[in-house]
C-alpha cells in the first residue's frame, strides 16, 4: 500500500539527504513524496498555516531528517520561529479532512553523538543484557514524542527501557537503517497513526 509522505528537513545541512530520499521514493510503490521546497520567508503566520495544511492534507506520515542543525528548533522573539517546527506541529494537529500524521525522526551519523549515547543495560526483570540509547533532552517536537506511550500499552515491560518501534509515537531511526527498510518504518508510523489513543502526544512546545 502506498503512503503519502511529507519530508521535513533543515536546508543548511539536510538538503542532500532530502534529495536522496526523494530519488528513492520516486521509484517506490511504498512512499509517494509530497514534500516541497517553497520559500516561505515572506509569508504571514496564517498564510504559512494554510499552505502547510494544504500540503499535509493528503499525507499520512511525516519524515523528519535530524541533522546537526535540525536538533533544536530556532527560537524567535516570542517563541519558535522555525519552518521545521511549523511542519512538525502542523503534522501532529488534527485538521480539516485529515488527522494527526505518523511521525518518523531519521537521524544522520553527524547528529548521533549530540542526541544520545549508547550504554549497556541489564534488566532487573528479564535479566537480559542489551545496548540501549539514552536520549538527551532538546527542544524538538520529535524528541517530545519519544517514549510517550501510555503505561498500559507499553510493549517493553522492562523498567526504563522502551521498544523503539512501538513505545514512542515518533519512531527514531538511523539513516542507514531507514534506507535499508523504509517500508517497515513507514508502515509502523502509519499503524500508530491509527492508534493515537495509546500515546500522550505533544503537539507544540
Amino acid at each position: 500500500m502506498s503512503r503519502r509522505v511529507f519530508i521535513s528537513f533543515r536546508y543548511s545541512d539536510g538538503i542532500t539527504y532530502k534529495e536522496q530520499l526523494g530519488k528513492i521514493f520516486d521509484g517506490s510503490t511504498v512512499a509517494i513524496n509530497c514534500s516541497e521546497d517553497q520559500d516561505r520567508s515572506n509569508m504571514s503566520e496564517s498564510t504559512i498555516q494554510k499552505y502547510l495544511y494544504d500540503k499535509l492534507r493528503t499525507t499520512s506520515v511525516t519524515i523528519v531528517i535530524i541533522t546537526p542543525n535540525a536538533i533544536t528548533h530556532h527560537r524567535g522573539g516570542y517563541g519558535f520561529d522555525d519552518w521545521m517546527y511549523d511542519e512538525i506541529r502542523y503534522s501532529l494537529e488534527d485538521r480539516e479532512n485529515n488527522r494527526c500524521n505518523g511521525l518518523i525522526a531519521v537521524y544522520t551519523k553527524e547528529a548521533e553523538t549530540q542526541i544520545f549515547n549508547r550504554t549497556t543495560h541489564i534488566c532487573n526483570i528479564c535479566k537480559r543484557e542489551s545496548t540501549v540509547l539514552t536520549m538527551y533532552e532538546f527542544d524538538n517536537l520529535c524528541r517530545k514524542n519519544m517514549m510517550n506511550v501510555r503505561p498500559e500499552f507499553k510493549k517493553n515491560k522492562c523498567n526504563g527501557v522502551y521498544d523503539n518501534d512501538y513505545d514512542s509515537y515518533c519512531s527514531f531511526v538511523a539513516w542507514d537503517d531507514f534506507i535499508k527498510d523504509y517500508a517497515k518504518y513507514i508502515d509502523c508510523a502509519a499503524k500508530k497513526r491509527e492508534e493515537t489513543y495509546k500515546y500522550i502526544i505533544t503537539k507544540r512546545l
